[in-house]
C-alpha cells in the first residue's frame, strides 16, 4: 500500500504551527521583551543617577562660591605672614570642605608657599578641579583651588548599580574617574557594543559627566538562556514530529486504503469491495468511492464501444473526404516517382501521412486555423507534383488569426472544388482570404478557373438545397449541409462565378469559443 505522505506532512506541519512554534515564539518574545525592558530600566537608572551626581557637583560648587563670597570681607583682613591668620584661614576652608558630602581638597598658592588639607599627599593632578579663583587678602592675592577626590553618591552608584562615572573635558580627556580601568588625563574611548551610556554637560568650559554600565554579563546570560531554549525547542520538535508521525499514521491508514483503491481503479484492477479496518465515518466515503469507480468502469466500457463506432464513422468520413480517385492518383504518382525521384516520392508519402493523421484526429473536430491551412498546403503540394507545379496557392490572412478555432475540413472542400474545375491548359491560381468581425469569420476562396455559365451557377445553387446523401455532388453540397447542422442559419455559403473568369466562394462561419478546445 502506498503511503499518503502529503497528508501526513500536513498533520505534522499543523502540529508544529499550532503548538510547538507558538510556544517557542512566546518564550523567545518573552526573552526579547525582558532584555528590552532591562535595557530601558538601566537607561532610566543611568539618566537618574547622572542627573543626581551632576546636581551634587553643582550644589558643592555653588556652596563653595557662596561661602567665599560671604567671607570675602573677612579674607581681605587676613595676613598669611601671621600664624594666627593662617590658622583662621585654614579653619574657614576646613569648615567649608567638611560641609560637603564628599572628599574635597583645597590648595592655596601665593607663588612661594602653599596651604592644603591634602595630608595624604595625593596627586591633585589626578583629581577633578571643581572650582578655582583668586582670593584677595590683606597684602596679597592667592590662587584658591578645590579638587574633588570622592563623593559618596557616585561611589554608592558604583557599588550598588555598577555604574562607572567619568568627568571629561571638551576634548574627551578624563578629568575624574571612579573606576580603576580609567585614568585621569587618558583619552576616553567611546563605549563599544555591550555598554549602556549617557552623558551630560557640566559647565561652559565644555566639561561633561558620563555614566555607563557594562551589560556583557547580562547579555551572556541571555545568550546562554537562548541556547538552552533552542536546544529545548529542537528536542521538543523532534518529540513532536515523532508523536505526530505516529498519530498521522494511525489517522491516515484508512485514507491510504482508499487512495490505494483509487490507484487500482486507475490501473483497471478493481476487485471486490473491502470494508475499512476500523468502523468510522470514512466507511461511507469508502462505499461511495467503490460505487463511483464501478460506475466509472462501466462508463469506460461504454466509451470504448462508442470510440470503436466513432472510428468506423471516421473511416467512412475519410473515404468521402479523400475521394478514391485522389488516393488512387496519389499512389500512382508515388509509384512513378519511386523510380525517377525517390526524394520526391518520400516527400509525397510524408505529406500524405500527415494529411491522414490530421483527418484521423478524433479528440476534437475543432482545430486552429493555421492547422487547416497547413493541411490545404500539403494537399496542393501533392497536386502540384501531379500537375507539374501548375497550381499557385495564395493565402492572405492576418497572423493574429492563426489560433482562431475552426471546424476541421471546412476550407479543404473549396480548394478541392477549385482544382477539379480549373483550366486544364493554363496555370491555376487559388487565393484564400480570411477576415474576421466581432462574431463571424469570413472566408473567401477565389480561383481563375473556367467559371460557370449562368445555368450552371443556378444549378449548383439549387444543389446546395438538396439532401447531402441523395445527390451525387458531395463537394459543396456536403459542406453546406454540415455547417447548417452545426451552426444553423448563422452560417452562409454563397457562390459568385462568371464563365471564363473564375469563381469566388464566400463562406461565413460563427467564431468558435477558445475554451472549446
Amino acid at each position: 500500500m502506498k503511503t499518503y505522505q502529503p497528508y501526513r506532512y500536513q498533520l505534522r506541519r499543523s502540529l508544529f504551527i499550532s503548538t510547538i512554534l507558538p510556544v517557542f515564539l512566546v518564550i523567545l518574545l518573552g526573552l526579547v521583551s525582558f532584555y528590552t525592558l532591562y535595557i530601558w530600566v538601566e537607561h532610566r537608572h543611568i539618566h537618574q543617577h547622572l542627573h543626581e551626581a551632576e546636581h551634587d557637583l553643582a550644589h558643592t560648587e555653588n556652596q563653595i562660591k557662596t561661602t567665599l563670597q560671604t567671607e570675602k570681607s573677612t579674607l581681605k583682613q587676613l595676613d598669611l605672614s601671621k600664624k594666627s591668620d593662617v590658622t583662621t584661614f585654614k579653619r574657614l576652608l576646613l569648615e567649608l570642605v567638611h560641609q560637603q558630602p564628599g572628599t574635597v581638597y583645597y590648595v592655596v598658592d601665593n607663588g612661594k608657599t602653599s596651604i592644603t588639607n591634602n595630608y595624604e599627599k595625593k596627586d591633585v593632578h589626578q583629581l577633578y578641579l571643581m572650582h578655582q579663583q583668586r582670593i584677595q587678602l590683606l597684602h596679597e592675592s592667592v590662587a584658591l583651588s578645590f579638587y574633588l577626590a570622592q563623593t559618596p553618591h557616585i561611589e554608592e552608584i558604583q557599588d550598588r548599580y555598577g555604574h562607572t562615572t567619568l568627568i571629561l573635558d571638551r576634548f574627551d580627556n578624563i578629568l575624574y574617574s571612579n573606576s580603576e580601568h580609567f585614568h585621569v588625563d587618558d583619552a576616553f574611548p567611546p563605549p563599544p557594543f555591550g555598554f549602556i551610556s549617557e552623558r551630560i554637560r557640566l559647565n561652559d568650559k565644555g566639561e561633561q559627566m558620563i555614566q555607563f554600565k557594562d551589560i556583557h554579563d547580562a547579555l551572556e546570560d541571555g545568550l546562554r538562556l537562548l541556547a538552552i531554549i533552542c536546544i529545548a525547542f529542537v528536542l521538543l520538535m523532534i518529540f513532536g514530529f515523532m508523536n505526530a508521525h505516529r498519530m498521522a499514521k494511525r489517522q491516515t491508514r484508512d485514507i491510504e486504503l482508499m487512495i490505494d483503491r483509487i490507484n487500482q481503479a486507475q490501473r483497471r484492477e478493481l476487485g471486490a469491495y473491502q470494508p475499512l479496518g476500523q468502523p468510522s465515518e470514512l466507511e461511507d466515503i469508502n462505499t461511495y468511492i467503490y460505487e463511483l469507480v464501478e460506475s466509472n468502469e462501466t462508463l469506460i466500457h461504454s466509451i470504448e464501444q462508442t470510440e470503436q463506432q466513432l472510428r468506423k464513422i471516421q473511416l467512412k468520413e475519410i473515404e468521402r473526404q479523400f475521394q478514391p480517385h485522389f488516393l488512387f492518383n496519389t499512389m500512382q504518382t508515388i509509384q512513378y516517382l519511386i523510380t525517377l525521384s525517390p526524394h520526391q516520392a518520400q516527400k509525397v508519402v510524408q505529406q500524405l501521412s500527415q494529411m491522414l493523421r490530421y483527418t484521423l484526429r478524433v479528440k476534437t473536430d475543432k482545430v486552429p486555423l493555421k492547422e487547416e491551412l497547413a493541411y490545404i498546403q500539403k494537399y496542393v503540394t501533392i497536386q502540384n507534383i501531379r500537375f507539374d507545379d501548375s497550381i499557385t496557392l495564395n493565402i492572405d490572412t492576418d497572423h493574429r488569426l492563426e489560433n482562431e478555432l475552426i471546424r476541421k475540413m471546412m476550407i479543404h472542400p473549396l480548394i478541392e472544388n477549385a482544382i477539379k474545375h480549373g483550366r486544364e491548359s493554363e496555370p491555376l491560381i487559388i487565393t484564400i482570404r480570411i477576415k474576421q468581425t466581432a462574431k463571424y469569420l469570413r472566408i473567401f476562396v477565389h480561383d481563375n478557373g473556367m467559371g460557370m455559365t449562368v445555368d450552371r451557377r443556378a444549378q449548383v445553387r439549387q444543389m446546395l438545397q438538396e439532401n447531402v446523401f441523395d445527390t451525387s455532388h458531395l463537394g459543396l453540397n456536403h459542406l453546406n449541409h454540415k455547417v447548417q447542422i452545426q451552426y444553423g442559419v448563422r452560417a452562409r455559403l454563397r457562390i459568385f462565378s462568371a464563365y471564363q473568369q473564375g469563381t469566388l466562394i464566400a463562406f461565413q462561419l460563427p467564431r468558435e469559443e477558445q475554451t472549446d478546445v
